[in-house]
């Protein structure tokens, strides 16, 4: 049902009023406390607003926005569908709230400019336009705004964890390569050749860049661990919308850690008794990783899985919207993972989703990095699952197709990562990867997420120090240095990493209860198609929907 005209204009005002001030990151799935505003498109052409007086009134008119949302779902004469979209709205507003109230990132990531700056550039050169002329028009007016965005930076930021620190270096040296390749690329265009002007904009912006390196230089980096926010208990209320406590959280990862064990136990003395799980899986290496190139395995492997479920529970148009394997750009390489997925804005067949690979680790030398690029590889039929299909590139795709303009534009990282995670277990319940290597895989990539559920809502709670989140970590495969190294991530971001395994378990709990009862509708279609609502909303429209018996 799309909402009525008064909902409809309001939710309107709220998402052109956020692609306006913030173009990149709406328009960029790389941010997961904005919406994906489509009005972004409007705005190719700039970057987004970080001075600190816009930063205050930006919060106060989204706090505006929230008080009209929970005034309008106040009302006795509104439906169902509309008081579920205007607590959407609400909760995506606390989110936005949240971020820049209370994290307050800005203040403290490099990294937050550096993406705006080159996601913003790529976006702009990259994505539709009517005329090739136009990419490069806005390519070079978002171009000429980055010496004022990391002016913005240098005023806001005052101190910098040390995982941040490190990577934005990283990242502004891959950055002057990606500029570089990108002007020798224009400057050999026949028809429209850069111009003096444009060439200055080039060089102001390295200046820009190098200024802002000579800052971040001065700064002296503060431990990750004591960065940590502190925001989990409103994120995970008032953001995902979740009505599980953290402690009921942590039980149910402590619950997904004892079952996986047991089931880890039970693969690994099927496949060699004498020795353990964790001695398995690091010796493992699937011979398709050995006789392909690493990029053309992950395209074969998403065509296998595209024609896997053509033939199951998935609609062939949802299988089929565009989507390019490609090696991770290189201005992302320090701040991405191995694999990761890059979603298109709008449902328009000339705009792509991008599942990004890399290769090889930046600067890879060491034996550890070659075993940790070797890892990722081994799972590459479930992080191809998890990032394509029937994983985040089928949920996108039938987000941006929704006629509802609220849940079009809307996600949850509850339900993103959540059905992301489930998606891989559908390859083994449906037979796709049943070999006992593939189920260890599978049982592996789930401790590794019930691990991370633990210490997340573990460190808040206090249930669990520093201590003994390593000793989890290192149970689940990881090195001493690794595990150190993931906590520390960990503690920047709180609240996201319950996202997976709390995530799948609601998907799967909805599943367990409703899934043979709905006689109209398959569970996965009804799931996708009411948008990524929180899962007691779900479960209640489930409930009113599906006779007993």
């Amino acid at each position: 049902m799309i909402m009525n005209q008064s909902h409809d204009k309001l939710a309107d005002e709220y998402f052109a009023f956020l692609a306006k001030r913030f173009p990149v990151m709406c328009a960029s799935d790389e941010f997961h406390f904005l919406p994906r505003a489509e009005a972004a498109h409007f705005f190719y052409d700039r970057l987004d607003n970080f001075n600190k007086a816009g930063i205050e009134e930006c919060l106060f008119q989204i706090k505006q926005f929230k008080t009209k949302f929970d005034q309008l779902a106040e009302r006795e004469t509104i439906d169902q569908d509309a008081a579920i979209d205007l607590s959407l709205l609400s909760a995506n507003a606390a989110s936005v709230e949240i971020e820049f109230e209370k994290n307050r990132t800005y203040c403290h990531n490099p990294l937050l400019y550096l993406k705006v700056i080159f996601i913003g550039l790529d976006h702009a050169l990259n994505k539709p336009a009517s005329e090739p002329e136009e990419n490069k028009d806005r390519f070079f007016a978002r171009l000429g705004a980055v010496p004022d965005l990391l002016k913005q930076a240098r005023e806001n930021i005052v101190s910098v964890p040390l995982s941040y620190y490190k990577a934005a270096f990283f990242m502004i040296q891959d950055g002057r390569a990606y500029l570089a390749d990108t002007m020798r690329k224009l400057s050999d265009d026949p028809e429209d050749s850069i111009k003096p002007p444009q060439i200055q904009q080039f060089q102001t912006c390295l200046s820009s860049l190098e200024a802002f390196e000579k800052y971040l230089s001065s700064l002296s980096p503060t431990p990750d661990r004591r960065f940590g926010t502190g925001a989990i208990n409103e994120t995970g209320e008032n953001y995902f919308m979740s009505v599980r406590s953290l402690a009921d959280v942590f039980e149910i990862a402590v619950d997904e850690w004892h079952d996986t064990l047991t089931l880890l136990e039970t693969i690994k003395s099927r496949i060699d008794p004498a020795r353990s799980w964790q001695e398995l899986y690091h010796s493992y290496t699937p011979k398709s990783i050995e006789h392909h190139d690493i990029l053309n395995l992950y395209r074969m492997e998403t065509d296998n899985l595209r024609l896997f479920f053509m033939d199951r529970d998935f609609k062939p148009n949802d299988l089929s919207m565009p989507m390019d394997v490609v090696e991770t750009p290189s201005y992302l390489r320090s701040v991405r993972g191995t694999a990761s997925f890059a979603a298109a804005l709008r449902s328009d067949n000339r705009e792509k989703s991008f599942f990004y690979i890399t290769p090889r680790l930046p600067g890879e030398n060491s034996k550890e990095e070659i075993s940790l690029i070797r890892r990722f590889h081994r799972e590459y039929k479930f992080l191809t699952a998890h990032e394509t299909f029937p994983g985040h590139h089928l949920l996108d795709t039938v987000r941006r197709r929704l006629k509802n303009p609220v849940r079009r534009q809307i996600e949850s990282p509850l339900f993103y990562e959540g059905w992301a995670s489930y998606a891989e277990s559908l390859l083994t319940e449906y037979g796709y990867a049943d070999k006992p290597f593939d189920r260890l895989i599978d049982c592996k990539r789930r401790l590794w997420r019930s691990a991370r559920c633990q210490i997340d809502a573990g460190l808040s709670t206090g249930r669990m120090d520093r201590e003994a989140a390593s000793r989890l970590l290192m149970a689940a495969g990881f090195s001493l240095k690794e595990a150190a190294r993931q906590l520390d991530r960990f503690q920047l971001n709180p609240g996201y990493q319950i996202c997976y395994t709390l995530g799948r378990y609601e998907i799967m709990n909805l599943k367990e209860l409703y899934d043979k009862r709905i006689r109209d509708k398959k569970f996965h279609s009804f799931l996708l198609e009411g948008g990524e609502l929180p899962f007691h909303l779900i479960e209640k429209k489930l409930a009113g929907m599906a006779p007993a018996g």
